[in-house]
């Protein structure tokens, strides 16, 4: 049994989905996910079809923008 644990690994192959494939029963049974930063997990399914990229990456760069204008209000006091 050790001997098979060391020497074999999984691979997973998932229906890509587009707007025009896209099913939500396969979405519901989705068990892979996303963790958004406002926590939210996303399944994976649905993150690249659904727009829910986009409005992260968004998101994130909102962050990045406020934390900068903090440290450089910071330094200048």
């Amino acid at each position: 049994m050790n001997h098979l644990k060391d020497h074999i690994f999984q691979i997973t192959i998932k229906d890509y989905m587009d707007s025009y494939t896209f099913d939500v029963k396969q979405v519901m049974k989705c068990c892979d996910g996303t963790l958004a930063a406002d926590r939210r997990a996303i399944p994976f399914c649905a993150y690249n079809s659904v727009g829910y990229r986009e409005e992260i990456r968004e998101q994130l760069i909102l962050e990045q923008a406020r934390s900068k204008i903090e440290l450089a209000r910071r330094s200048d006091n």
